[in-house]
């Protein structure tokens, strides 16, 4: 039996988070002994909002985390198909594997999410993201020019860089060898993040596509104004430029 845990995070987001649990528990009926699964929610708040990764860090420090085989940490406005656990927990992980990154398929873009980055940025790419997001305006001229125009490819399973940020799978290797999650920033670059510490310590991220999770987009995000959706961007770029680069 594999024991897994989920560690999700809602902010105004109780519709979405009981239809999550509901995909969760009939993914569990399925799977039927190989999986032992573990529930932890974050309930932020107006009055204590420690941020998505702030959350998962909170209640990780509660749970002896290591001892699963797989860590995954989430937002709320998804579902996972009925065998997805049943997949997971046959999936034969190498030892080098810190982080999978299913398939999450967003209805809305009528595409796969993932992988959420095929190469690292470089320095000078991160740079130029912190000008985007020191301005605001320029970062409302790339949404209505670059962004309308990016063309999405379809990838094979594989060696990734990172994955994307909203359904992440992380193995007792990366819970072993990099420890708990420790991101001190509010929200953003989370997946850089995780893709540092992997690279840091030897660890892949693999992209397995056969896994699947349907994104029904981003219900807190959407409540930010752009101002401060900037103002975070830029601390969480600026964070992963002193830090990793």
């Amino acid at each position: 039996m594999k024991r897994i845990a989920v560690f999700c995070v809602t902010y105004h987001s109780d519709r979405e988070l009981e239809q999550y649990l509901t995909s969760l528990r009939r993914a569990q009926e399925y799977a039927g002994d190989k999986v032992g699964l573990d529930i932890f929610v974050g309930r932020n708040t107006d009055e204590d909002n420690p941020g998505y990764f702030g959350a998962v860090r909170r209640l990780m420090t509660e749970v002896e985390v290591k001892s699963y085989d797989y860590v995954i940490v989430s937002n709320v406005d998804l579902t996972v198909e009925v065998d997805f656990l049943s997949q997971l927990a046959d999936y034969d992980c190498a030892e080098d594997t810190g982080w999978i990154a299913p398939q999450i398929y967003s209805s809305y873009e009528d595409r796969d999410r993932n992988p959420g980055r095929m190469h690292r940025l470089s320095l000078n790419a991160l740079r130029i993201l912190k000008t985007v997001y020191r301005f605001p305006f320029l970062d409302t001229l790339y949404r209505h020019t670059l962004y309308r125009r990016k063309r999405y490819q379809h990838h094979e399973a594989g060696t990734i860089y990172a994955g994307h940020g909203s359904f992440i799978i992380l193995t007792r290797n990366y819970l072993e060898r990099c420890g708990t999650i420790d991101y001190p920033v509010f929200l953003f670059c989370e997946e850089i993040y995780l893709a540092e510490m992997c690279r840091r310590n030897g660890l892949t991220v693999v992209y397995v596509p056969h896994m699947k999770v349907n994104d029904t987009e981003h219900v807190s995000v959407g409540q930010m104004s752009h101002s401060t959706y900037c103002r975070h961007n830029f601390e969480a770029v600026s964070y992963i430029i002193r830090h990793f680069y």
